[in-house]
């Protein structure tokens, strides 16, 4: 069986605005959207049966290597994001930046983005001296800015993937995607699933313990963690971030439907034999249902885990 990542997904409150302002913010350029509702700049969408959940769909190009399927559900239309950067599944685009200061300046003052917290400098470990700072989407879903180290460590420099500054990004000293990050129930699990059946390689971690206040000032999730960090590549340009965080609180994986929601898509040469090894090795099962499913041409799986898959053919 061969599986390679074709995209990600994101759910949102609305197609057309979210595909304006990951296009007009970041550069994006819209590949599919039929003729349907009208929203800024006349994007159109396909109205699809997202495994038996009807939905409003585009599907945009973040880089050169990465597409964004935007899904709106009509179950949780209009409605925003209600999860914390802890809870189970939680997700966020991060993307590089030349200037962080200059960026997070733009990001703060573009209407419906803003900033939290303040920009943080790492101070040591194999991401030592990358700088970050988290934002809110206007549906408020998590993104972040990332500055790298002028002189990047050794690991830090496997996780490069040659980004070209899209040249229509409002962003100032945008330099493209970086990586998508997810917080998972059990990390160690992560990992196994990306590196033993989805083609990833590790390549480093961390382990830090952010106190209640900086939790709510960076992340606006006003509780003590202690947070295990891996960084997965996954075919040659894509990284991902995953995050297990140990709290006091219980946390359950949120619904597929809710906006933030994000899925990983790859495609394979075996559907049904790709989706029988994930339920077979790591107890992953059917997340929906349609006729795509049933011939054969697609799956939806998810474990609970805070990383739910989708094979497509």
């Amino acid at each position: 069986m061969k599986n390679s990542l074709d995209s990600f997904s994101m759910v949102v409150p609305d197609v057309p605005a979210a595909a304006h302002l990951f296009g007009t913010v970041f550069g994006a350029q819209v590949l599919s959207a039929a003729p349907g509702r009208q929203g800024p700049d006349g994007l159109g969408e396909d109205v699809v049966d997202d495994h038996g959940a009807p939905a409003h769909s585009a599907l945009l190009r973040l880089d050169a290597h990465t597409q964004l399927r935007l899904l709106a559900y009509e179950a949780t239309a209009g409605t925003t994001f209600g999860a914390t950067a802890v809870d189970i599944g939680t997700a966020h685009f991060c993307f590089r930046v030349g200037d962080i200061e200059q960026a997070a300046r733009f990001i703060d003052r573009y209407p419906g983005t803003r900033i939290l917290g303040d920009v943080q400098e790492i101070p040591e470990g194999p991401l030592r001296h990358h700088k970050w700072v988290y934002f809110r989407l206007p549906w408020g879903a998590y993104g972040e800015l990332q500055e790298w180290a002028e002189s990047p460590s050794a690991e830090a420099l496997e996780l490069f993937h040659g980004q070209v500054p899209p040249s229509s990004a409002l962003v100032p000293t945008l330099m493209g995607l970086d990586h998508v990050g997810y917080s998972v129930r059990n990390l160690e699990s992560a990992i196994d699933v990306l590196t033993h059946s989805l083609g990833g390689r590790y390549v480093l971690g961390s382990v830090i313990t952010p106190d209640e206040n900086f939790m709510r000032r960076q992340f606006e999730t006003p509780v003590a963690a202690r947070s295990k960090m891996a960084m997965v590549r996954v075919g040659d340009h894509t990284n991902l971030e995953l995050f297990e965080h140990e709290v006091d609180a219980e946390r359950e994986p949120g619904d597929r439907l809710a906006v933030g929601h994000s899925r990983l898509v790859f495609a394979s040469d075996d559907v049904a034999g790709s989706a029988a090894e994930l339920s077979r090795r790591f107890g992953f099962a059917e997340a929906g249902r349609g006729d795509a499913t049933a011939a054969g041409r697609t799956a939806l799986l998810t474990a609970g885990s805070g990383l739910d898959v989708e094979f497509i053919s």
